[in-house]
């Protein structure tokens, strides 16, 4: 779920890495557990209106049973990216009619979501995830984990990895 972006766009086909974007420290301030190894990685986005464009992702373990996720991509414009809006409030509406509640906050070039499952999904995670776009790119971050994390501390996150994108 954290790794939904739109954005607008940015150079020929090709998006930043994305573990250069934050530190270990940075994570583990947010989190409040110890951020592993990273592990980068890319793939070509296969459906939607992104379709083609190669998506950069790095994760940082934080737990046994948890993670930070980074995800980067060239913005979408105009239909492709009312239709990638779409497609992303579209698997929210999902998983709010599967019982999961959702805590949001929008600022002015994107949003930060809580998605808690229902109780009776024992075993399924909380997610945090903030998107923007920002800098010709979209760009997301988010925490999957049994521990709740802030939406403010994915935002601090979110606004330091946007600081590095070139």
């Amino acid at each position: 779920m954290a790794a939904v972006t739109v954005g607008i766009a940015y150079g020929a086909d090709k998006s930043p890495r994305a573990c250069p974007l934050l530190t270990a420290t940075e994570i583990a301030a947010a989190t409040g557990e110890a951020a592993g190894q990273p592990h980068e990685d890319a793939m070509t986005i296969t459906e939607g209106p992104a379709k083609g464009q190669t998506m950069a992702m790095c994760q940082w373990p934080t737990g046994s049973q948890s993670a930070v996720s980074l995800a980067v991509t060239r913005g979408l414009q105009g239909a492709q990216r009312e239709a990638g809006l779409a497609q992303f409030n579209k698997t929210f509406e999902t998983l709010k009619s599967q019982g999961w509640s959702q805590e949001r906050k929008d600022f002015p070039s994107g949003a930060c979501v809580i998605m808690t499952p229902p109780a009776s999904a024992k075993g399924l995670p909380t997610s945090t995830a903030c998107f923007a776009e920002a800098k010709g790119m979209g760009i997301s971050v988010g925490h999957n984990g049994g521990a709740k994390v802030s939406m403010d501390r994915m935002k601090a996150l979110l606004d330091k990895a946007i600081g590095r994108l070139p």
